[in-house]
């Protein structure tokens, strides 16, 4: 018998392998490509937030909850507020999406194949490429599309730990989203620590602790932290925790990878902003050219504004509160999201930057 080969095989059913099956099914009417799905199960909790405009389309019959104001809150306690319009601060929790790719998506589609395995280790061939499993089976595609994490240049993380909570009483005000709020004075040398809410009602939040560092995630303090936040911003109130999620995002530049009949996709291929984390709709517009056989690079200047910053957290950790108070504090918050989207112009970055500790920059960039 005959070895099925797929057209393509998709490595990782996270964000950017399952927007990918996705946008590879709607380029293709016909359902004539066969595609397999090689899925790991890690169903962890995830949060995924982006900014878009009304043009945008990044699934929004996905989103839960959107926000067109946005809060920022300096490390000397000053609270500012924005309106974002026409841009919207989206939230799409891993739940759902989830449950609509396995549950609705995936079941109707007759040309995906959906297994669970882990794959351990390709083989590149001119006309077929060989993924052996680590079950030891293996299977054949035309191409394929590998999400799995590849070594970042840099030794800087974002660590998260968030809860979701609900108090006894109202007490959130749910049309503003806070980005990033560095009232809670626990920044260091060694780490720049921020507080990151979505108010989803008046009861109900997502409060979390980020903090950059180039230390390992630190269970113990970053729950220290986060406990100290609630009695700090919300003192007195009564809450009940309905569940938590954490993670660590590498914040650096992909290893260089060739393209070829085997491809990266996701964080692996550089669809993660380097200086922020932020990497849903990056994802999404990468699986939309490669559906459709297109590329589109990002201009080299986000790269180096990306390494700048870098740089600075390497180096002067605790300079990022007052780096990020200047940006939020001097320049409008529509600009700073478009910028964070590399979606500005070069004479609008000129003055944007403008508004920076340009000495900080200009050190970094010597050194």
């Amino acid at each position: 018998m005959a070895t099925l080969v797929y057209d393509i095989a998709i490595i990782g059913a996270g964000a950017s392998g399952l927007q990918l099956l996705y946008e590879l099914v709607q380029a293709d009417p016909s359902r004539k490509k066969k595609i397999l799905l090689l899925d790991s199960g890690d169903r962890s909790q995830k949060s995924w937030c982006f900014w878009e405009d009304h043009t945008s389309s990044s699934f929004p019959f996905l989103v839960e909850k959107s926000w067109k104001n946005m809060t920022y809150r300096t490390s000397q306690g000053k609270t500012i507020q924005s309106e974002i319009g026409p841009l919207s601060y989206n939230y799409i929790s891993s739940e759902g999406f989830f449950n609509f790719f396995f549950e609705q998506f995936i079941p109707g589609e007759s040309n995906i194949t959906h297994l669970l395995q882990r794959a351990k280790h390709i083989q590149e061939g001119e006309d077929l490429q060989t993924i052996l499993c680590e079950d030891g089976t293996h299977y054949q595609a035309k191409k394929i599309a590998d999400s799995r994490p590849t070594p970042t240049k840099g030794s800087i993380f974002q660590h998260f730990s968030g809860k979701f909570i609900e108090f006894d009483e109202p007490i959130v005000d749910d049309s503003f989203v806070t980005l990033m709020d560095f009232s809670l004075d626990f920044s260091t040398k060694e780490m720049a620590v921020f507080h990151y809410i979505l108010p989803f009602s008046s009861t109900k939040a997502l409060i979390e602790t980020t903090v950059f560092t180039a230390a390992s995630y630190d269970k113990e303090t970053y729950e220290g932290i986060w406990q100290k936040y609630l009695a700090s911003h919300f003192p007195q109130k009564s809450f009940n925790i309905i569940s938590e999620e954490k993670g660590t995002i590498p914040m650096g530049f992909s290893s260089e990878e060739k393209e070829g009949k085997v491809f990266k996709i996701g964080a692996a291929s550089g669809n993660m902003k380097p200086s922020t984390g932020y990497a849903f709709t990056r994802m999404h517009q990468d699986a939309i050219y490669r559906a459709q056989g297109t590329r589109k690079k990002t201009p080299k200047r986000f790269r180096f504004y990306d390494k700048m910053l870098l740089k600075i957290m390497q180096n002067e950790m605790h300079k990022i509160p007052g780096v990020m108070d200047r940006l939020f504090t001097r320049v409008p918050k529509k600009d700073i999201l478009r910028f964070l989207d590399n979606k500005t112009t070069l004479a609008q970055e000129v003055k944007l930057l403008a508004q920076l500790d340009i000495p900080l920059f200009i050190k970094h960039l010597i050194r």
